[in-house]
């Protein structure tokens, strides 16, 4: 049963919030003099100042970046005191996070498209954007089109997470936090931050603990409608409670030395591992009506309990060489190991009033190691990257599945081994003939070798393929208005398929016995050798304008065509594993796709957003990109409006789309500072426009519109000791998915299923 929940989890948060400053590291004189060219300092107030480096503001590295990228540095990071990178991401432009959370999507394509990336290298199998915690980022980096040296395998973009160093020598930084539900404490972190002192004054070691309560309740709805006489329906109702409670614990460090020959390495390990537990009760009630395709479970009450956890450990060995003033050799090595560990047990009670024990043991475990080198080549006004890349990765899986203590016997055994092999080569050219024309132009020749077996008996399935990914991009900077520019790429990417997704080794519902007719609720699960990967060329055009500093107002169109779309069906299916047809969840390639999408954001002062929408005078002030700063009290607004459009040659609609895709996103804000205040404070509204999508010719999924509505209050004590406030989904909005399906002559069978939650989190930070 689900344990009570009254029960409060004790709460110390210690996470490290370090101010790090890296030297101005943008490549190419010329785009350094750009930035600088009408700076004037104010003569009248002339005396001794301290010089020092300053990275470039996050709209800076925007504007002055070749690749169509937007950048969220360490203070907007920092200023809203998100407990993930989940939440930060929330805010951003062209990036949907699921409603039940999991890695961001961006430009409203589904999961998978998007490649996450860890200091520029692949994040690897089983990371999540939760492994890492805001404390241990210094910045965050969307770059929306492939290019070669981030790879090609991005349809949708990339995401990067930039790492932060140990640059504040001997500072340590503590930040104690607990975050609120509806009715109680619902989890803690705490951490610890030591820059310097230990390994020499280059190095850092963070740390977090954290753990989370999480009570969650959804109901569920079967509704059946015969094509004989349609007013009359039938179906079966369920509901669900769930408490789920995990406890885990991130770790990053990192130590760099600097070596006599104008080189330096670099160690940098990291460590997430997660452990939890899951209890859940659902009732069912008995089938109302008639049931001629029998889709009524057979169970009436469902108890279980879930034990998993998780980690993933990864360490990358870095050698930075200065072989002269305009060669730099970077050499990497990083090995990773992924394990999740999942036990269930289930005690159900059938509507012959008996019961039925069901037990799943699954473990996946992998190893990895990339090798990777690249050879950078500086001018005054061009960069030449050439890379290298090589990549072997072994991964076991093992899924184990019994009920009334037999487990289920396919003939293909439970588990699967794959080695997978990869290996790529690029070159890219970033040249900067003028401050007012510049190209990033690349190829990338990739080879993705998988081989799976399940039972040594059998044979191993060997799949290849190979791409060859080119990229170009065209930025131009009108000389007679230096805050405008003009951006347009053309580039290939495209999307593998799984190792999961081409093994012929398939997973059983444990709702039905093997010899049994199952539903299509219920279906199992197996892959296809003959998948075929999807190739997607892009054309993206979008114009910048940064009318004062700190401001932005953007828009951008792009378009996609995609082959050999992947989608999984659910289709019925004689099988070698049971004597009945079953229904099987399996992908497919179903053909040509477009996509079309358009991207419009604004953000700036609020006496500029006077301006534009005519209700002040004209503001006169320096471009962004020439005097960039933090800037100051005030208070800023900004606003994003996303819309997609995709359609799916192979279904005949109207709702050929592509899967999980919005009809468009909204989202606004804004940030506070009054004048001579230690106080900031802020809003985000966020609204998601869903959209019904085609599964397959006779299946449709449907949600509802998603409303997010978010404050936070951050207050100041001095310059080490702050004090915030978050409180998320101040709005409620109860988000409903529904599954449609038609059969032959009309019959209908619908799935409904309906969830929700609030959050709060407090946070106090300390740096000494």
């Amino acid at each position: 049963m689900i344990k009570s929940n009254s029960r409060a989890s004790r709460a110390l948060i210690v996470c490290a919030l370090v101010a790090i400053t890296v030297l101005a590291g943008t490549p190419g004189v010329a785009k350094a003099q750009v930035m600088s060219e009408g700076f004037e300092p104010d003569s009248s107030a002339l005396q001794d100042v301290e010089v020092r480096a300053q990275r470039p503001n996050d709209l800076q590295q925007r504007r002055f970046s070749n690749a169509s990228k937007t950048v969220v540095g360490r203070q907007e990071i920092q200023k809203y005191g998100d407990t993930s990178l989940e939440d930060v991401l929330r805010r951003q432009p062209g990036v949907t996070i699921p409603s039940g959370g999991g890695n961001p999507r961006l430009r409203g394509m589904a999961e998978g498209y998007t490649q996450i990336l860890i200091d520029g290298q692949p994040a690897g199998r089983g990371f999540t954007v939760d492994s890492i915690q805001p404390e241990q980022v210094e910045r965050l980096e969307i770059i929306r089109v492939p290019t070669a040296e981030t790879g090609g395998q991005a349809v949708a973009g990339s995401l990067n997470i930039i790492t932060r160093e140990g640059q504040a020598r001997g500072r340590k930084d503590l930040s104690l936090g607990l975050s609120l539900g509806e009715r109680d404490l619902q989890g803690f972190r705490l951490g610890l931050t030591q820059q310097g002192a230990w390994l020499g004054d280059e190095s850092m070691v963070s740390a977090t603990v954290f753990g989370r309560t999480q009570d969650s309740q959804s109901e569920q709805s079967l509704r059946f409608t015969s094509g004989a006489n349609s007013l009359t329906t039938s179906g079966q109702a369920s509901q669900t409670r769930s408490q789920q409670e995990r406890l885990g614990l991130s770790l990053r460090g990192q130590a760099s030395w600097n070596l006599e020959n104008q080189s330096s390495f670099s160690v940098r390990p990291m460590v997430f591992a997660v452990k939890g537990d899951t209890q859940s009760l659902r009732q069912i009630e008995g089938w109302q009506g008639a049931d001629p395709l029998r889709f009524a479970s057979p169970y009436l009450q469902d108890d279980a309990e879930q034990r998993f956890h998780y980690a993933v450990g990864r360490v990358l060995l870095l050698h930075k060489w200065n072989l002269n003033s305009q060669l730099r050799l970077e050499t990497g090595l990083t090995g990773s190991a992924f394990e999740f560990k999942r036990e269930e047990e289930a005690l159900a009670q059938t509507i012959a009033q008996t019961p039925s024990a069901r037990q799943t043991d699954a473990n996946t475990t992998e190893r990895g190691l990339l090798l990777s080198s690249k050879l950078k080549r500086l001018f005054d006004e061009d960069e030449q990257t050439f890379g290298l890349e090589l990549e072997q990765t072994l991964r076991k899986e093992e899924d184990r599945r019994a009920v009334n203590g037999v487990f289920f016997n396919t003939g293909l055994g439970d588990e699967l081994d794959t080695d997978q092999t990869r290996w790529a080569l690029y070159g890219q050219w970033d040249f900067n003939p003028s401050p007012q024309w510049a190209f990033l132009a690349g190829l990338r020749q990739e080879s993705i070798r998988t081989r799976l077996q399940t039972l040594p008996s059998l044979p191993r399935q060997n799949h290849e393929s190979q791409q060859t990914s080119p990229s170009l991009s065209l930025v131009h900077r009108p000389a007679e208005d230096p805050g405008l520019l003009y951006r347009l790429s053309l580039s290939h990417a495209y999307k593998r398929a799984r190792a999961r997704d081409l093994s012929s080794l398939p997973s059983l519902s444990t709702s039905f016995d093997p010899n049994t007719a199952n539903s299509p609720d219920a279906a199992d699960s197996v892959g296809n050798p003959n998948l075929r990967p999807e190739q997607s060329w892009g054309l993206d055009f979008s114009f910048e304008k940064s009318p004062v500093s700190n401001s932005l107002l953007s828009a951008g169109v792009f378009w996609k065509q995609i082959k050999d779309v992947q989608r999984r069906q659910t289709q019925l299916e004689t099988v070698s594993w049971s004597t009945v047809p079953r229904w099987v969840n399996r992908p497919r390639n179903l053909g040509e796709a477009d996509l079309l999408g358009l991207e419009l954001e604004a953000r700036g002062p609020a006496r500029l957003w006077a301006q534009w929408l005519g209700l002040g005078p004209e503001t006169s002030a320096k471009p962004e990109g020439r005097a960039g700063g933090r800037g100051g009290s005030g208070l800023e607004f900004r606003a994003s409006l996303s819309r997609y459009w995709s359609r799916l040659q192979s279904l005949d609609g109207p709702d050929n789309r592509l899967p999980g895709q919005p009809a468009w996103e909204l989202k606004l804000g804004f940030d506070a500072r009054p004048a001579k205040s230690k106080l900031r404070y802020g809003a985000s509204l966020g609204y998601t426009k869903a959209a019904r999508y085609q599964t397959e010719p006779q299946a449709w999924v449907e949600a509802d519109d998603d409303l997010s509505l978010e404050a936070y209050g951050l207050y100041s004590f001095d310059r080490n000791r702050r004090l915030r406030l978050t409180v998320q989904d101040l709005a409620r909005w109860s988000s409903e998915s529904s599954n449609l399906r038609v059969f032959d002559e009309g019959t209908r069978l619908e799935t409904a299923r309906r969830p929700g939650r609030l959050r709060a989190s407090l946070r106090y930070e300390l740096g000494f």
